[in-house]
Formats: structure tokens, C-alpha cells, sequence
């Protein structure tokens, strides 16, 4: 189990999902239940208050989160647009992200949201290596030219 500042990342999440109405944080335990399980080699932590799963502790390399607000849980894939949503569930017109607004414990119950969430995982790595190879492509592009060096001998 994760640990940061002394307290267990259970304890963190608990007290993090406190405000939250009774209804709301059983869906998102439901659905960080569900996750758990679909991505058991996944890191979990809170970042931009939210519960996050990515493949490292680096928020950087986030495959999916969960974000509880008043109404509804958010289940957010960063790359969804890359998921096959035969179910159309996935909401979002980005051009990486998609997410499933939850409202009841029966639609966090869904079994189609652990196949989403397994397959984001599958894809997770290789969307997060292009993306990093496509930043580099970027970079290499819109770099200035490297200039041969100049000598010091003087011409007249």
C-alpha cells in the first residue's frame, strides 16, 4: 500500500472523498474498487482532486481517474478516443480524452466500465510512448538549426 506524509493512501482518498454526499463516495469506491482490480500493477494517487491511475507515480503517465463532484462521479480515460466503445458510454470530443458521468451505484456497477478501464490499461503504454515520441518530434522540428562552428582564424 501507498504511503505518503504517514498516512495510507486509503486514509488520504477516505478523508479526501469526506465532503463528499454518502451517495457519491460510494460510487467512487464502487468504481475505484473496480479499478483496482482491472489494473492491479497500477499507481494510485490524488492529483487535481482527483483519484488517478497511472504507470508510474508520475501524473504525466495517467492512463484514467476518478472524480467525484456533487451530482455525479467522473470516470476520465486520457486516451479515449483510442478505446473501442462499442456501448458508446464515452463522452468528450477531444482529440485524446473521453469520460462516463456516473449518477447511480447500478451504473458504477456496469461491467462494460471494466472492460473500458482494462482496455485503457492495455493501451495505456502505448499511448503514453507516442505521445512522448510525437513530443520529441515536436521538439527535434521547431528547433533552431544547429550552426557548424565558426573558426577563429581572421580573413581578410
Amino acid at each position: 500500500m501507498l504511503k505518503r506524509s504517514g498516512l495510507s493512501m486509503v486514509d488520504v482518498v477516505e478523508e479526501f472523498l469526506s465532503g463528499y454526499p454518502d451517495q457519491i463516495r460510494k460510487i467512487t469506491e464502487e468504481v475505484r474498487h473496480m479499478a483496482r482490480r482491472a489494473m492491479p500493477r497500477a499507481h494510485e494517487f490524488l492529483y487535481y482532486d482527483a483519484v488517478n491511475y497511472a504507470l508510474s507515480d508520475s501524473p504525466l503517465e495517467r492512463i484514467c481517474y476518478i472524480s467525484p463532484a456533487q451530482n455525479q462521479v467522473t470516470l476520465g480515460f486520457l486516451f479515449g478516443a483510442h478505446l473501442d466503445d462499442q456501448h458508446h458510454l464515452l463522452q468528450g470530443i477531444g482529440k485524446r480524452a473521453r469520460h462516463i458521468k456516473i449518477r447511480t451505484l447500478e451504473e458504477a456497477k456496469n461491467p462494460t466500465l471494466k472492460e473500458l478501464v482494462k482496455a485503457a490499461w492495455t493501451n495505456g503504454a502505448a499511448s503514453i510512448s507516442g505521445m512522448k515520441q510525437q513530443a520529441r518530434q515536436h521538439v527535434v522540428a521547431h528547433s533552431p538549426p544547429k550552426h557548424a562552428p565558426r573558426s577563429r582564424r581572421k580573413t581578410r
